[in-house]
């Protein structure tokens, strides 16, 4: 891509992220990591012979989980007689420990809007290396659905509970790509990106096609 030339591009990629928590014999936290198909699309211009400046917008697949939390034991020696008609789980009067499971379904997508100033190697007359950095302006929606036993929907006679959840945050990004010249206008664009999360990183490999003018 010359001096000063606009282009515009589009990508196809895996956005696979890791995010903090916690593992115990005691309490473990439900782990948020996922794996997803993303895709982008992409303005940008030459600003210098080797630099310039970028504007993509991406957008993730929508990720699944299912779960089945623990609610902690009732302690030993308490009189459960009064809670064995909604949990069925004991005669009345008999002291004992119990559980209550619960499925827990949670779907989250997130779209970024990735503004970035790049710097190009030439490699050769065909090959460029890209190295950038910027920032991520990024809404994440999370949709959390739980869902309550049978002999417990006294409690909510919908059958469970929904939410959803918007978070917005700015987070740094750094990549690196190369753009291969495939016509004198075309070109190939294989490349990494990697960016912080509110509390872990997502790396995003990804490949796309790229028109300069």
């Amino acid at each position: 891509m010359s001096a000063q030339s606009p282009y515009v591009a589009a990508t196809i990629g895996a956005d696979v992220s890791r995010v903090s928590h916690t593992d115990s014999n005691l309490y473990s936290s439900p782990s948020n990591d996922a794996e997803v198909l993303s895709g982008s699309l992409r303005v940008g211009s030459s600003l210098g012979t080797n630099w310039g400046v970028e504007l993509e917008f991406v957008r993730s697949g929508r990720s699944h989980r299912s779960q089945i939390p623990i609610v902690s034991p009732l302690a030993g020696g308490v009189n459960i007689g009064s809670v064995t008609s909604i949990f069925g789980v004991s005669p009345v009067g008999i002291p004992i420990s119990s559980v209550v499971n619960f499925q827990t379904d949670v779907r989250s997508s997130h779209s970024d809007l990735d503004a970035v100033l790049w710097a190009r190697q030439r490699l050769g007359g065909t090959i460029d290396m890209v190295y950038l950095g910027g920032l991520v302006f990024s809404r994440e929606r999370v949709d959390v659905t739980q869902t309550f036993p049978t002999g417990i929907r006294v409690l909510a006679p919908s059958g469970g509970f929904r939410t959803t959840l918007i978070d917005y945050g700015t987070r740094p990004l750094v990549g690196v790509e190369s753009r291969i010249r495939m016509t004198s206008h075309m070109r190939l664009m294989p490349g990494l990106r990697l960016q912080g999360l509110g509390d872990g990183w997502l790396l995003r490999p990804y490949v796309g096609l790229g028109w300069s003018f």
